[in-house]
């Protein structure tokens, strides 16, 4: 009895993975002894499943080896599909691994005998770990037990502390990677642009965006994955798309440009610093202050601001005048 459903198990098995592969136009991976790792047009089995009737799912081409593109540095913003490029990949490995045809238009790959990765944030709070904390616990782990047929998906790494940490952080540990002598294969997907400059320092390190439309006031996510780093991250975009109250968009906006405009002159210097720089002679007709009052009212949709932003947004420009 139990050799014959063993054998009935092992006949389901193969019989879903057929019919799933006609269903879904999967196709033959090519499983080598190489170290390379080449998808063409690759795409996620449940994400394209889950798309709007008529809607194609964005595939992607990732090539990655130990000579030439070792490690890929993916940028771009919130929402443009960097996570769903790093689990299509490591899904697609695995389903060649065990047996299926895979989701794409072909696969050549060599056998890979880890897959690690470092993917969302997760707290243990009970245990006094916080999210940075297990996030540098499972970092270290993967980096203490990399191998030549490893493969490694780093999503957002050092987020969870401040910003230059985090970049220092980050830059150290894709140059580990690079310098091991194991010569793993990795995805990096991340915000900081600043890690883009390292493709001219590192012979294997390779630059990547996923490509989006900037339009007059929003983004059009494109979804592919193209050569070259990407400068922006477009998070107000993405918090507007959120549905976050006007009031706090434009809010955000205004000192992001501050920001931006200090950063280039000298280091930042805090928010308090970017409020402080608009207020200015408020009897000067010329006065920049008034230019901006101006610009905070014309940026006011009247027929979306509810009674409580509007008393907010008077009360901002009341202490504009009252600072001044």
């Amino acid at each position: 009895v139990q050799l014959n459903a063993n054998l009935v198990a092992q006949l389901d098995c193969l019989t879903s993975f057929t019919q799933l592969a006609i269903d879904n136009k999967y196709v033959c991976p090519d499983l080598d002894e190489s170290f390379d790792l080449e998808i063409k047009e690759g795409r996620h089995p449940v994400i394209e499943k889950q798309l709007p009737v008529g809607v194609p799912y964005i595939s992607n081409d990732v090539y990655l080896d130990r000579e030439t593109q070792q490690i890929i540095m993916i940028t771009g913003p919130n929402m443009s599909g960097k996570s769903a490029i790093l689990r299509q990949t490591a899904l697609i490995v695995l389903m060649t691994q065990m047996g299926s045809f895979v989701p794409a238009e072909s696969v050549r790959m060599g056998v890979v005998d880890k897959i690690f990765t470092r993917v969302g944030a997760s707290d243990n709070i009970s245990m006094g770990e916080s999210t940075f904390m297990v996030e540098m616990n499972e970092t270290a782990s993967i980096l203490n037990n990399i191998s030549e047929r490893s493969l490694v998906l780093l999503d957002e790494i050092g987020r969870g502390t401040s910003t230059y940490d985090g970049i220092s952080i980050a830059w150290a540990i894709s140059e580990y990677l690079h310098e091991h002598p194991n010569k793993p294969k990795t995805l990096f997907a991340t915000h900081y642009h600043e890690l883009n400059e390292m493709e001219v320092t590192f012979d294997r390190i390779q630059n990547f965006n996923v490509s989006v439309k900037e339009l007059k006031d929003t983004v059009l996510f494109i979804r592919k994955l193209v050569k070259g780093g990407s400068a922006h991250s477009f998070g107000i975009h993405v918090a507007k798309m959120a549905g976050m109250p006007q009031i706090v968009i434009q809010k955000a906006q205004k000192l992001l440009k501050q920001l931006e405009k200090r950063h280039s002159s000298e280091e930042l210097s805090g928010i308090k610093s970017a409020n402080d720089e608009l207020q200015l002679s408020f009897f000067n007709l010329d006065d920049p202050l008034l230019e901006d009052i101006k610009e905070e009212i014309m940026n006011i949709d009247i027929n979306t601001l509810t009674p409580v932003e509007a008393l907010m947004k008077l009360n901002e420009i009341k202490r504009m005048l009252v600072k001044k």
